[in-house]
């Protein structure tokens, strides 16, 4: 376990006073469908009268094909208060601005720079039981979190908020000091279905339709607008591939000729449709399992690939 400074953004909404998110234990990656452990390190600084009536808040940033609510158990620990576990917080409850926990954060905090951000939410939960704490208080807090990923590969900027039921998002002792929030780089789920969905990057590139047979037309589409790429003011764009074939064959079409050229179709998006099965010259019998695709220019040396770097873009057929 590698101790970051997190940030699935952990809503830690304990007490008034400050809050301090120490530190965050959570290894480097993890595995689709397997369970992921969290533990943020938390601190926190009662100095100005007390409060009664109070509950600790923690909330994560999570992919919504996790259904995290429903598949994370979170328990904390405390020097003084005992152990505990936490309960999600109800979406009847608003932190003061009339949204629920969850919408306000995303609308106070954002999404961590991460992209395709109707696909991620964050999670937030309390303690079940609520607290008198008295002025003075000092405490250390460690809050574990035990979620399960979803069966997809994914990348996606990961983000925590801590703070206190009491305070909500409320700034009356100063921005940032009864909550904390902190998002991080990339963090990776493996050994999962599918191609890797990138919330991390923007998407230079898009496949329709999402599912298909190497015997569908695809139509893969080029977005220069989105981040600057080495083929920016490039007048033609070029499409390059390889076939992966179900018994090991590579099949390869890198040509920069009309057959593999982009069409423009709005702004300055193009777009390349083609038939998988023809563009490789497939013999009867053979069945692709994938393609590994970049976009270039007229010489074929300048290339654009996954998150705009020189890995190759990755499309795997599938039956719906």
């Amino acid at each position: 376990m590698k101790r970051y400074t997190y940030g699935i953004c952990l809503v830690l909404l304990l007490l008034a006073g400050c809050v301090f998110l120490e530190g965050i234990d959570q290894p480097t990656t993890a595995k689709a469908g397997e369970e992921l452990t969290i533990t943020m390190h938390n601190r926190i600084d009662v100095a100005d009268g007390g409060r009664s009536n109070v509950r600790l808040i923690i909330g994560f940033l999570a992919p919504k094909s996790w259904a995290a609510t429903a598949n994370s158990n979170i328990t904390f620990t405390t020097t003084s208060y005992g152990n505990g576990k936490m309960v999600p917080v109800p979406s009847s409850v608003s932190p003061g601005s009339g949204l629920s926990w969850s919408e306000a954060l995303k609308n106070r905090f954002g999404m961590g720079g991460n992209y395709m951000t109707d696909e991620l939410e964050w999670v937030v939960f309390w303690t079940e039981q609520a607290y008198n704490v008295p002025q003075g208080v000092k405490e250390n807090i460690d809050v574990t979190i035990v979620t399960k990923p979803g069966p997809e590969n994914m990348q996606f900027k990961t983000g925590y908020f801590l703070g206190t039921s009491s305070e909500g998002l409320s700034d009356v002792f100063g921005s940032n000091n009864v909550y904390k929030c902190q998002f991080k780089d990339c963090f990776t789920i493996t050994d999962g279905t599918g191609d890797v969905i990138d919330f991390c990057n923007p998407q230079i590139a898009a496949v329709a339709p999402g599912m298909a047979t190497d015997n569908d037309l695809l139509t893969i589409s080029f977005d220069p607008d989105v981040v600057p790429t080495p083929l920016n003011g490039v007048g033609n764009i070029y499409f390059c591939a390889k076939g992966y074939t179900t018994d090991g064959q590579v099949l390869e079409n890198c040509a920069q000729t009309e057959s593999s050229l982009l069409k423009e179709y709005t702004g300055n998006k193009s777009a390349f449709t083609f038939w998988p099965r023809a563009y490789f010259n497939m013999q009867e019998g053979q069945t692709l399992e994938k393609i590994e695709y970049f976009f270039t220019d007229a010489s074929g040396t300048v290339k654009v690939g996954f998150s705009n770097t020189a890995n190759p873009f990755v499309y795997t057929f599938k039956c719906q």
